[in-house]
């Protein structure tokens, strides 16, 4: 009861003169980032001496002359006993309780990170399940700006698609009470990871649905980059074309807005790592996909920037898959498509870039472009930090592949390791095309090879892949297409599904600036599925045509 009176008067003190107030990020039930100096920070009179209290150390510091001041932590040992922090000016105190000392993980992206945990498949078993004492949880509140913002509010802010107000800028220990609405994907990465290594959790949620890379990435570095020029160019005439420009402007789409309100509130923060989930606001009708690539590892670079650290663990979860299932029927027409153009994007940030991890999701399908298929992605994703960052023996990488041979009228794909299907099927989801650029859904198998008994057996590390209407093919791709076929996994448990990959370089058209450009654009594209849904009539015709000739 102590603890509550000195934070309610001081909150009381704060109304009625400038008191020292901490950053809104500090709070009772907060977890602190362990090995790693600790940043605390707020505000107070200018020139005033703040003192911070945390068991074992005392740290003090003077605001500058426009009242901040930023105080640093010796690096944290790990508690999974609550401990307090006092934070002390001239005439106030606030003291923070229930805190624990743990890894921090910040959670990125989108519609499909936001989506909340009771919503999903089996969600409410899942709710019922959550007593985690010592997994904590924080959502932001939804902020866009030109100008990086200092804090955030504590607030219940509304949500128009569902009706209802969600408590947003606090800490909450795991309950059922208070799970349903946080996000799935992140809550059940937190559980597995917190399960596995018996450290406490903090989990911060600052995904913002609806929003395109560039809306992640920092002012500066769009400002820099002169691929971004155009885009730039376009939202500033609208604003100057627009009467409501400060709405425009704080749209969270705005190039650099989402970053401003949402990730630079957190700058200088210890955290453990960041997991990432976006992609679908990229793979629109104006989808560009190279600009894209660029941007999602300017991007990368730019999260780790703000939280103090060049080397911060950063997982992706790919594009989700979503729209029409590919099927045999429509395969060359799903295959007009940028969704897996913007997942090679994201692949290749997990190849180029260090200390990257990378999760497939595309096999969770569902017609809907948000999936209630939460679980897998999330565990994928858990797999990854418990290996690479906590050091727990678990397989997470996907198998990848290396090349590919062409021998006469097949194809042999190469693999890093070992290779099944998910289902004991034929292995579907291949596509081979000749120099006319056309692809067919095509037949595969592993190659054979003969033991040291003299037996023959596969060689599940090689995939041969043919087609009778492919003469002399010329390129492979697998998987391609937003929703797309494809049963290739990992050898062992658990099933890893192999990442959609091509070898042509005949890439997805970008979408021009210009209105003009534009409309011809959406013109080609509108072309290019009208051929690609020919291609598959004159197909079937053809294979019919082979079938009778067989017999």
């Amino acid at each position: 009861m102590k603890a509550f009176i000195i934070i309610l008067f001081c909150g009381l003190g704060l109304m009625l003169q400038a008191q020292v107030r901490p950053h809104h990020i500090f709070e009772n039930n907060m977890v602190l980032q362990r090995d790693k100096p600790v940043r605390v920070w707020g505000w107070a009179s200018p020139g005033e001496r703040i003192k911070v209290e945390f068991p074992g150390q005392v740290k003090t510091g003077t605001a500058n002359e426009k009242g901040e001041w930023s105080i640093i932590l010796d690096p944290l040992k790990l508690s999974a006993q609550p401990l307090e922090m006092k934070i002390s000016g001239r005439n106030s105190r606030i003291l923070f309780s229930n805190v624990l000392v743990g890894d921090v993980w910040v959670l990125g992206g989108q519609s499909n990170m936001e989506f909340d945990l009771a919503r999903i498949f089996h969600g409410d078993a899942e709710v019922l399940s959550a007593h985690y004492p010592n997994l904590r949880l924080m959502t932001l509140p939804t902020s866009a700006g030109l100008e990086p913002k200092e804090d955030f509010e504590r607030i219940n802010e509304y949500d128009g698609w569902y009706d209802r107000y969600d408590k947003k800028g606090y800490w909450f220990e795991t309950t059922p009470e208070t799970v349903p609405t946080f996000s799935a994907i992140g809550y059940l990465f937190g559980r597995r990871v917190h399960m596995a290594s018996q450290v406490p959790i903090g989990l911060i949620d600052l995904s913002i649905g609806g929003t395109t890379v560039e809306a992640w990435m920092s002012p500066e570095t769009l400002a820099a980059s002169q691929e971004n020029t155009p885009l730039l160019k376009q939202w500033n005439e609208r604003v100057a074309a627009s009467k409501p420009e400060d709405k425009l402007r704080l749209d969270r789409n705005y190039p650099g807005s989402s970053f401003q309100g949402m990730v630079a509130l957190l700058e200088g923060l210890a955290v453990k790592g960041i997991i990432f989930h976006q992609g679908y606001n990229n793979a629109l009708e104006d989808s560009r996909p190279k600009l894209y690539e660029q941007n999602f590892k300017q991007m990368v670079t730019d999260w780790r920037k703000n939280f103090d650290d060049p080397e911060l663990p950063f997982g992706i979860i790919e594009l989700s898959a979503g729209g029409e299932p590919q099927t045999l029927e429509n395969f060359e027409l799903r295959m007009i498509d940028p969704a897996p153009s913007i997942r090679e994007g994201q692949f290749h940030a997990f190849r180029d870039l260090a200390n990257m991890g990378f999760v497939c999701c595309y096999d969770q399908q569902v017609n809907w472009y948000h999936p209630q298929k939460k679980v897998e992605a999330a565990e994928r994703m858990a797999r990854w930090a418990l290996s690479s960052v906590y050091g727990i023996a678990l397989e997470w990488q996907p198998p990848i592949f290396k090349g590919m041979e062409r021998k006469n009228d097949t194809i042999i794909v190469v693999f890093d390791r070992e290779v099944r299907t998910s289902d004991d099927r034929p292995i579907e989801g291949f596509a081979l095309a000749g120099s006319d650029r056309h692809f067919y859904p095509s037949k595969a198998g592993f190659v054979k090879i003969r033991n040291e008994k003299g037996q023959m057996i596969d060689d599940k590390t090689r995939i041969k892949v043919w087609n009778s209407l492919v003469k002399e093919p010329a390129e492979l791709r697998y998987a391609w297409a937003r929703n797309p076929l494809g049963n290739l996994v990992s050898l062992g448990c658990p099933l890893i599904p192999v990442p959609s990959f091509r070898t042509d370089s005949w890439d997805y058209p970008e979408a021009p600036w210009s209105k003009e450009e534009y409309a011809a654009h959406r013109a080609s594209l509108k072309n290019m599925r009208k051929e690609a849904t020919e291609q598959a009539r004159k197909r079937s015709v053809l294979e019919a045509e082979s079938v009778n000739h067989e017999k």
